[in-house]
Parts: structure tokens; sequence; C-alpha cells
């Protein structure tokens, strides 16, 4: 699915309500193969102006036992696997009202999912970090408004940075399920 053109928008308070009902929507399927539910991303963060992209993390107890039900999450549930980064799964979906969708199944054991809430919770805790961030995001579209793997690139060196400043701020931890 296509998230091009790139575009930011300001931050939309319906973003988290949008979340919840993905959640909602993705509870019954996805509760036999994880351990938690988050919203990353973004549009997880009040204030933050974001492409309006929808980011569902799933913290897998069973990747196999995912594996092997994707032709339900696809017919059941309109997800479509989009790439395998590492030993994870990325797939996305676009409902009838045009909001776009990523569903990340990480499994248990890979500290991406860690890194994901940790990199989420320190925005949230420092607005200066978020504002600097959206910056680097508007910067990253305009330059890139038609190549998100360019996009991504353009934002790395920044995540990296604020990633480290999270893990060396004892105040900002994982929140517990």
């Amino acid at each position: 699915m296509d998230e091009t053109p790139i575009t930011i928008r300001d931050y939309d308070p319906t973003w988290p309500e949008t979340f919840e009902a993905e959640q909602d929507r993705l509870e019954t399927f996805l509760d036999a193969y994880t351990s938690r539910i988050e919203h990353i991303g973004s549009t997880a963060v009040e204030g933050l102006g974001a492409k309006p992209v929808i980011d569902v993390l799933a913290v897998v107890t069973g990747l196999p036992g995912v594996w092997g039900d994707l032709d339900n999450l696809a017919t059941f549930y309109g997800y479509e696997l989009s790439h395998v980064p590492m030993d994870w799964l990325f797939v996305q979906r676009t409902d009838d009202s045009g909001q776009l969708y990523n569903l990340h199944l990480i499994p248990e054991s890979d500290d991406q999912w860690r890194d994901d809430l940790l990199f989420r919770e320190y925005l949230r805790a420092n607005p200066d970090a978020r504002d600097e961030y959206e910056a680097v995001k508007r910067d990253a579209a305009e330059s890139h408004p038609d190549d998100i793997s360019a996009y991504n690139a353009a934002k790395a060196d920044f995540c990296r940075s604020v990633l480290s400043r999270a893990e060396a701020d004892e105040s900002v931890t994982v929140p517990d399920e």
C-alpha cells in the first residue's frame, strides 16, 4: 500500500480513538498470538504532526501461529503482508474511509517493540524533542515526498539520537501492560 505522497498533518485528537477502535477490531484474532497491543508511531504522541497512519504494535508470543494465520488476517481483517523486517511481520490495510493502518507483529523476544515504546514515551515526556522530531519529519517529507525509504533514512539519525536519550533517561520507561 502506497504511503506517497508523504504528507505530515497537524496532530489529530481522534487518532487515539481510531487506534482503540482498530485494537478492539483485532483483539479476537490477536489475542491468541500476543501479549500486548499498543499504539506506536507519531499518531500515538499527543501534539506531534504525523503521516495520518495508525501504527499498531502487537507483541507476538507465537510467531509461527501468526505466519500460519496470515490468510485469515487478510480475508477477515483486510491486512496484507507488506514486508518482513528481521524476524517480524509488517502488514497494512486501508479501511473504507481511506485510513491507513500499519500492524507491526514483533516477537516478544525482539527488543524492537521495547525500543518503539521507549521512543514513544520519551517524545510524550519531552515536548522539545517532540517538536524537533516534527520539524525533522516535515523536512524529510518535503525533501522526499515520493520515496518512503529516503524519507525514513532522512529521519534515522535523529530517531537514533532520541532512542539514545530515552535509554539514558531513567525517568522514561516502557509501560507495564
